[in-house]
């Protein structure tokens, strides 16, 4: 029977855990402060893919490598899972590349071609919605896409201001996709494996735990993001492609409007929202009960994501749909997208942590 852990340890090992907890909300500022968040996004997400792929390949060669009876065979062959690692992820970035390439230049050119009509076709159902408002509400209604645009195109529109710093940026934001191969491969392998009856070290062991945990919530809800987009990707297809014509209901641009589903889903929690938004606002000009009929289609189907997000996030860290709502709003007003991406990362990482601490 192992025996128990001493007070004082336990307390100290709390201790190093709360350093470590305030250390990565520290990282996570600073970073997002300085406008390097999307090497942050990057380099875990390298980071995650790497690490996973290294455990497979020493899963699966090191029984092979162990037969090996020379010390210097199993060494020169103890590099090979780090080898295939980083050719598999090399070729990985490189053919995700080549398709981001082609998708970009897709969505533009759909966009180009469908995304005024769709604009003004969404702003035309709004208006005849609205009709019954007050005048000194309708006043705040572009009619137009002409006044939609002139609406976001002020001095002080967040949307602009992206637009202008884009050009300046891309390159620094090359130079950040850099930075975050370089870095999130290199410390995905080199991640020091427990030593047994080594000296000991709290605030490493404590810190190695933490980021540990970080990358464990970036894992779970990106994953989560990943397979709820392909759900709702493929129940607005059913609906757009099957059931509403089934009702002589055939919605305009209904490619653009999978892909913007698809890209919004990525997006925890405000990412529906979005999608759910236009759908309806594509569908009121058909009636109130096709429109009706949306609400509840799109409810069920948010419904059964909650199985999703239960089973893989659940189990691991209870975070309601508005605890996250709050997170994603603040993260985005505090850093803008960068934030709004990884808000609801570090809000589980923390939530997890007050669980294990007994807060909430």
């Amino acid at each position: 029977m192992p025996s128990p852990v001493p007070q004082h340890q336990e307390n100290t090992t709390l201790r190093w855990e709360y350093a470590s907890v305030v250390g990565i909300l520290a990282i996570w500022v600073s970073m997002l402060s300085l406008k390097i968040g999307v090497g942050l996004i990057a380099g875990l997400a390298i980071f995650a893919l790497t690490r996973f792929t290294r455990r497979g390949f020493v899963h699966l060669l090191q029984p092979h490598i162990n037969k090996f009876n020379g010390a210097f065979m199993r060494g020169l062959f103890g590099w090979l899972p780090t080898f295939l690692t980083t050719a598999v992820v090399a070729a990985a970035i490189v053919l995700l590349g080549i398709g981001l390439n082609s998708g970009v230049r897709f969505v533009l050119a759909t966009m180009t071609q469908q995304g005024p009509q769709l604009v003004e076709e969404a702003l035309r159902n709004l208006n005849s919605v609205t009709a019954s408002l007050p005048q000194a509400i309708k006043e705040h209604i572009p009619g137009k896409p002409s006044e939609l645009f002139r609406m976001i195109s002020k001095d002080d529109s967040d949307f602009v201001g992206y637009i202008r710093s884009f050009g300046g940026a891309s390159f620094f934001i090359f130079l950040q996709f850099v930075f975050a191969l370089i870095l999130g491969v290199s410390a995905a392998l080199m991640v020091p494996a427990p030593v047994a009856g080594g000296p000991a070290k709290p605030l490493a062991d404590a810190w190695l735990q933490t980021l540990e945990k970080y990358v464990r919530c970036f894992t779970l809800l990106m994953g989560a993001q990943v397979y709820v987009s392909i759900w709702n990707t493929f129940c607005t297809a059913v609906f757009i492609y099957g059931i509403l014509p089934a009702f002589d209901v055939v919605l305009p641009f209904r490619e653009l409007l999978l892909m913007f589903t698809a890209v919004a889903s990525l997006i925890p929690a405000a990412g529906n929202i979005m999608a759910n938004t236009l759908i309806l606002v594509l569908t009121i000009r058909y009636g109130v009960f096709v429109a009706m009929g949306s609400v509840l289609y799109l409810f069920i189907i948010h419904k059964l994501e909650y199985f999703v997000n239960g089973y893989i996030i659940g189990r691991n860290v209870r975070a309601s749909v508005p605890e996250m709502l709050i997170a994603i709003i603040l993260g985005e007003v505090a850093f803008g997208l960068p934030g709004l991406i990884t808000a609801p990362v570090t809000y589980a990482f923390l939530k997890m942590h007050w669980q294990r601490w007994g807060w909430v």
